[in-house]
Protein backbone atom coordinates (compact mmCIF):
# COMPACT_ATOMS: atom_id res chain seq x y z
CA UNK A 1 0.00 0.00 0.00
CA UNK A 2 3.06 2.39 0.14
CA UNK A 3 3.25 2.40 -3.80
CA UNK A 4 -0.64 3.07 -4.22
CA UNK A 5 -0.38 5.88 -1.97
CA UNK A 6 3.33 6.95 -3.63
CA UNK A 7 1.14 6.98 -7.06
CA UNK A 8 -1.29 8.90 -6.04
CA UNK A 9 1.01 11.52 -5.94
CA UNK A 10 1.09 11.38 -9.44
CA UNK A 11 4.33 13.43 -9.91
CA UNK A 12 6.24 14.16 -12.95
CA UNK A 13 9.40 12.15 -13.59
CA UNK A 14 11.51 15.61 -12.88
CA UNK A 15 10.57 15.03 -9.43
CA UNK A 16 11.11 11.67 -9.00
CA UNK A 17 14.61 9.85 -7.19
CA UNK A 18 15.02 6.28 -6.05
CA UNK A 19 17.44 6.64 -3.04
CA UNK A 20 18.08 4.35 -0.34
CA UNK A 21 18.38 6.55 3.63
CA UNK A 22 20.57 4.99 5.28
CA UNK A 23 18.65 4.06 9.08
CA UNK A 24 21.63 5.73 10.51
CA UNK A 25 20.53 9.24 9.95
CA UNK A 26 17.32 8.49 11.64
CA UNK A 27 19.36 7.02 14.43
CA UNK A 28 21.56 9.88 14.87
CA UNK A 29 19.48 12.82 14.14
CA UNK A 30 15.98 12.16 15.59
CA UNK A 31 16.22 9.45 17.88
CA UNK A 32 16.09 10.69 21.27
CA UNK A 33 17.62 7.92 23.40
CA UNK A 34 18.55 3.86 22.94
CA UNK A 35 14.72 3.09 22.93
CA UNK A 36 14.65 5.08 19.52
CA UNK A 37 17.81 3.78 18.43
CA UNK A 38 16.70 0.33 18.90
CA UNK A 39 13.41 1.01 17.41
CA UNK A 40 14.80 2.18 14.05
CA UNK A 41 17.20 -0.32 13.71
CA UNK A 42 14.56 -3.19 14.31
CA UNK A 43 11.47 -1.35 13.19
CA UNK A 44 12.17 -0.39 9.77
CA UNK A 45 12.97 -2.47 6.73
CA UNK A 46 13.38 -0.07 4.50
CA UNK A 47 13.38 3.88 4.01
CA UNK A 48 13.91 5.35 0.49
CA UNK A 49 13.73 8.99 -0.28
CA UNK A 50 11.77 8.78 -3.49
CA UNK A 51 11.08 12.23 -4.76
CA UNK A 52 12.04 16.01 -4.33
CA UNK A 53 9.16 18.83 -5.00
CA UNK A 54 11.08 22.01 -6.05
CA UNK A 55 10.47 24.73 -8.29
CA UNK A 56 12.94 23.49 -10.60
CA UNK A 57 10.93 19.29 -10.34
CA UNK A 58 7.20 20.47 -10.38
CA UNK A 59 7.31 24.21 -11.26
CA UNK A 60 5.66 25.70 -8.22
CA UNK A 61 7.65 28.37 -6.36
CA UNK A 62 9.68 28.39 -3.34
CA UNK A 63 8.55 30.31 0.17
CA UNK A 64 11.54 31.48 2.39
CA UNK A 65 10.73 34.18 4.87
CA UNK A 66 11.48 34.83 8.95
CA UNK A 67 9.12 32.06 9.66
CA UNK A 68 9.58 29.19 7.02
CA UNK A 69 11.69 27.84 4.19
CA UNK A 70 9.72 25.69 1.89
CA UNK A 71 12.18 25.52 -0.58
CA UNK A 72 11.59 21.71 -1.25
CA UNK A 73 9.76 19.10 0.06
CA UNK A 74 10.78 15.76 0.40
CA UNK A 75 9.13 12.45 -0.16
CA UNK A 76 10.06 9.62 1.50
CA UNK A 77 8.62 5.79 2.12
CA UNK A 78 9.10 4.14 5.08
CA UNK A 79 8.72 0.53 5.13
CA UNK A 80 8.06 -0.81 8.71
CA UNK A 81 8.49 -3.99 9.99
CA UNK A 82 5.32 -6.07 12.06
CA UNK A 83 4.46 -4.40 14.98
CA UNK A 84 7.20 -1.89 14.90
CA UNK A 85 5.66 1.77 16.08
CA UNK A 86 5.04 3.49 12.80
CA UNK A 87 3.50 6.41 14.91
CA UNK A 88 6.97 6.67 16.45
CA UNK A 89 9.09 6.12 13.61
CA UNK A 90 6.97 8.87 11.35
CA UNK A 91 7.82 11.63 14.24
CA UNK A 92 11.60 10.60 14.61
CA UNK A 93 11.77 10.82 10.30
CA UNK A 94 10.19 13.94 10.60
CA UNK A 95 12.93 15.26 13.25
CA UNK A 96 15.72 13.87 11.65
CA UNK A 97 15.20 15.13 7.72
CA UNK A 98 15.82 19.31 7.84
CA UNK A 99 13.30 19.48 4.95
CA UNK A 100 9.67 19.63 4.78
CA UNK A 101 9.00 16.15 4.90
CA UNK A 102 5.70 14.47 3.19
CA UNK A 103 6.25 10.45 4.37
CA UNK A 104 4.41 7.63 3.81
CA UNK A 105 5.14 4.55 6.42
CA UNK A 106 3.25 1.25 6.51
CA UNK A 107 3.73 -1.66 4.85
CA UNK A 108 2.10 -4.22 2.11
CA UNK A 109 -1.36 -4.10 4.20
CA UNK A 110 -1.83 -0.68 4.87
CA UNK A 111 -0.28 3.42 4.91
CA UNK A 112 -0.79 6.36 6.41
CA UNK A 113 0.61 9.77 5.03
CA UNK A 114 2.55 11.82 7.85
CA UNK A 115 2.93 15.75 7.72
CA UNK A 116 5.16 17.66 9.83
CA UNK A 117 4.90 21.49 8.74
CA UNK A 118 8.22 23.05 10.05
CA UNK A 119 9.27 26.84 11.14
CA UNK A 120 12.66 28.10 11.80
CA UNK A 121 13.42 27.89 15.31
CA UNK A 122 13.40 31.25 17.16
CA UNK A 123 16.74 31.59 18.03
CA UNK A 124 18.73 29.59 15.32
CA UNK A 125 17.29 30.63 11.89
CA UNK A 126 18.95 27.67 10.36
CA UNK A 127 17.16 24.79 12.28
CA UNK A 128 13.75 23.69 11.96
CA UNK A 129 11.10 22.79 14.25
CA UNK A 130 8.09 20.59 13.88
CA UNK A 131 4.48 22.74 15.01
CA UNK A 132 3.07 19.34 15.56
CA UNK A 133 2.48 15.92 13.86
CA UNK A 134 -0.35 14.83 11.40
CA UNK A 135 -0.74 11.17 10.37
CA UNK A 136 -3.99 10.42 7.88
CA UNK A 137 -5.89 7.11 8.76
CA UNK A 138 -4.21 4.46 7.30
CA UNK A 139 -5.67 2.99 3.57
CA UNK A 140 -5.77 -0.94 3.20
CA UNK A 141 -6.32 -2.55 0.09
CA UNK A 142 -10.41 -2.23 1.19
CA UNK A 143 -10.65 0.85 -0.50
CA UNK A 144 -14.16 2.56 0.32
CA UNK A 145 -15.55 5.72 -1.48
CA UNK A 146 -13.54 8.10 1.13
CA UNK A 147 -10.72 6.39 0.22
CA UNK A 148 -10.65 6.18 -2.77
CA UNK A 149 -11.86 10.43 -2.84
CA UNK A 150 -8.64 10.87 -0.62
CA UNK A 151 -6.07 9.32 -3.20
CA UNK A 152 -7.61 11.28 -6.21
CA UNK A 153 -7.27 14.31 -4.06
CA UNK A 154 -3.49 14.01 -3.77
CA UNK A 155 -2.56 14.45 -7.25
CA UNK A 156 -0.17 17.24 -6.90
CA UNK A 157 -0.89 18.74 -10.11
CA UNK A 158 -4.43 19.47 -8.21
CA UNK A 159 -2.76 20.62 -5.17
CA UNK A 160 -2.71 24.80 -4.21
CA UNK A 161 0.21 26.07 -6.17
CA UNK A 162 0.74 29.79 -4.89
CA UNK A 163 3.98 28.59 -3.72
CA UNK A 164 5.50 25.40 -1.62
CA UNK A 165 4.14 26.12 1.44
CA UNK A 166 0.62 26.38 0.40
CA UNK A 167 0.93 22.90 -1.87
CA UNK A 168 2.08 21.32 1.78
CA UNK A 169 -0.93 23.06 3.41
CA UNK A 170 -2.93 21.20 0.97
CA UNK A 171 -2.01 18.14 1.46
CA UNK A 172 -2.35 18.89 5.32
CA UNK A 173 -6.36 19.70 4.29
CA UNK A 174 -6.08 16.07 2.24
CA UNK A 175 -4.81 14.33 5.53
CA UNK A 176 -7.40 16.33 7.73
CA UNK A 177 -10.15 15.77 5.44
CA UNK A 178 -9.65 12.17 5.34
CA UNK A 179 -9.88 11.66 8.80
CA UNK A 180 -13.02 13.52 9.15
CA UNK A 181 -14.20 11.12 6.72
CA UNK A 182 -13.11 8.13 8.67
CA UNK A 183 -15.94 9.42 11.18
CA UNK A 184 -18.56 11.17 8.96
CA UNK A 185 -18.18 8.66 5.80
CA UNK A 186 -17.72 11.33 3.57
CA UNK A 187 -14.80 12.84 2.11
CA UNK A 188 -14.93 16.78 1.69
CA UNK A 189 -12.00 19.53 1.41
CA UNK A 190 -11.94 22.95 3.20
CA UNK A 191 -13.57 25.74 1.57
CA UNK A 192 -11.14 28.13 3.21
CA UNK A 193 -8.44 28.35 5.87
CA UNK A 194 -11.10 28.96 8.70
CA UNK A 195 -13.17 25.78 7.75
CA UNK A 196 -9.86 23.79 8.10
CA UNK A 197 -9.07 25.56 11.28
CA UNK A 198 -11.66 24.29 12.36
CA UNK A 199 -11.72 20.90 11.59
CA UNK A 200 -8.61 20.53 12.70
CA UNK A 201 -10.04 21.47 16.44
CA UNK A 202 -12.83 19.62 16.10
CA UNK A 203 -10.90 16.46 15.16
CA UNK A 204 -9.01 16.55 18.35
CA UNK A 205 -11.81 17.05 19.99
CA UNK A 206 -13.69 14.03 18.61
CA UNK A 207 -10.77 12.27 19.54
CA UNK A 208 -10.48 13.30 23.45
CA UNK A 209 -14.54 12.69 23.49
CA UNK A 210 -14.66 9.11 21.96
CA UNK A 211 -11.69 8.49 24.48
CA UNK A 212 -13.81 9.71 27.14
CA UNK A 213 -16.79 7.67 26.03
CA UNK A 214 -14.61 4.29 25.75
CA UNK A 215 -13.18 5.27 29.36
CA UNK A 216 -16.72 5.88 31.14
CA UNK A 217 -18.30 2.36 29.16
CA UNK A 218 -14.79 0.39 30.58
CA UNK A 219 -15.93 1.82 34.20
CA UNK A 220 -19.75 1.01 34.12
CA UNK A 221 -18.74 -2.59 32.79
CA UNK A 222 -17.01 -3.12 35.81
CA UNK A 223 -18.42 -1.09 38.37
CA UNK A 224 -20.34 -3.52 40.39
CA UNK A 225 -22.59 -1.36 42.79
CA UNK A 226 -26.06 -0.55 41.61
CA UNK A 227 -25.98 3.57 42.44
CA UNK A 228 -22.84 4.02 40.46
CA UNK A 229 -23.72 2.23 37.72
CA UNK A 230 -26.85 4.42 37.31
CA UNK A 231 -24.40 7.51 37.49
CA UNK A 232 -22.03 6.43 35.03
CA UNK A 233 -25.31 5.33 32.74
CA UNK A 234 -26.33 9.12 32.86
CA UNK A 235 -22.66 10.36 32.30
CA UNK A 236 -22.14 7.63 29.13
CA UNK A 237 -25.61 9.17 27.73
CA UNK A 238 -24.29 13.05 28.30
CA UNK A 239 -20.93 11.71 26.70
CA UNK A 240 -22.58 10.15 23.68
CA UNK A 241 -24.40 13.69 23.07
CA UNK A 242 -21.46 15.60 23.17
CA UNK A 243 -19.35 12.96 20.71
CA UNK A 244 -22.31 13.47 18.25
CA UNK A 245 -22.38 17.10 18.67
CA UNK A 246 -19.21 16.99 17.56
CA UNK A 247 -19.40 14.88 14.96
CA UNK A 248 -22.04 17.03 13.49
CA UNK A 249 -19.12 19.62 13.21
CA UNK A 250 -16.67 17.74 10.87
CA UNK A 251 -19.57 16.76 8.02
Amino acid sequence: MIDTLFEALALPASARMERRVPKALLADHGATGAGDRKLVEGGIERLRWRASLKPATIGVPALADDARDYSEIAVLTLEARDGANTARLAKIAHAAIPYPLILIVGDESQAALSLAPKRRHERQADRFIAERLVTAPPVTALLDAAAEAFLASLTVAHLPAADLWSLYEGVIDRAEAYAAARVTGAFRLPTNADEAAGRRVALAAHDGQARDVARLRKAAAAEKRLAARIELSHAITRAEAELRRITDLLA
